[in-house]
């Protein structure tokens, strides 16, 4: 169940940020929800479950966004281990401590691309003023949605 969760996860991203992107592009760059997903699953399911949704997710944005084949996916991939390792390791069950991990990992992800960008000699543009800033903050909203989504007792245990 918690593959189909992925995978269904996965294309809601896809078919929202490719809308959100078409009829609002003013809200495009403004939430990843790629990240939000590996960072999410990973925390919920662990570091490999982590990992696979990160590679699906991050290799599904790079087929099209039309840049470099892989950058995306070593990005989201590196989140969701990494998030399953926290999830491992830390107590990440309040709102503050959600949010705190959200916003850790939305800036893991910005680093990672900045970085990949730099060793391809390829800048990635982060977005000018507080372009970063806002793209966290949308990337905390959807990952407590999502958290409240796929953190839920599975039927036939107790809550």
């Amino acid at each position: 169940m918690r593959i189909l969760d992925a995978a269904l996860a996965v294309l809601a991203a896809f078919l929202f940020q490719s809308v959100l992107g078409r009829y609002l592009p003013a809200l495009d760059g403004y939430v990843d929800l790629f990240a939000v997903i590996s960072a999410g699953f990973g925390l919920v399911h662990g570091r490999m479950f982590g990992m696979l949704t990160g590679i699906a997710a991050g290799l599904v944005q790079d087929v099209f966004s039309g840049g470099h084949l892989g950058i995306n996916g070593i990005s989201k991939t590196t989140v969701g281990y990494v998030a399953g390792i926290a999830g491992h390791h830390l107590i990440i069950r309040g709102w503050s401590s959600r949010v705190l991990f959200f916003l850790l990992a939305s800036g893991l992800d910005l680093v990672i691309l900045a970085a990949l960008g730099a060793a391809i000699e390829e800048p990635r543009v982060l977005g000018e003023g507080l372009r970063p800033i806002y793209l966290c903050i949308g990337n905390i909203i959807a990952g407590m949605i999502l958290i409240r989504v796929i953190d839920r007792p599975e039927r036939g245990e107790l809550a």
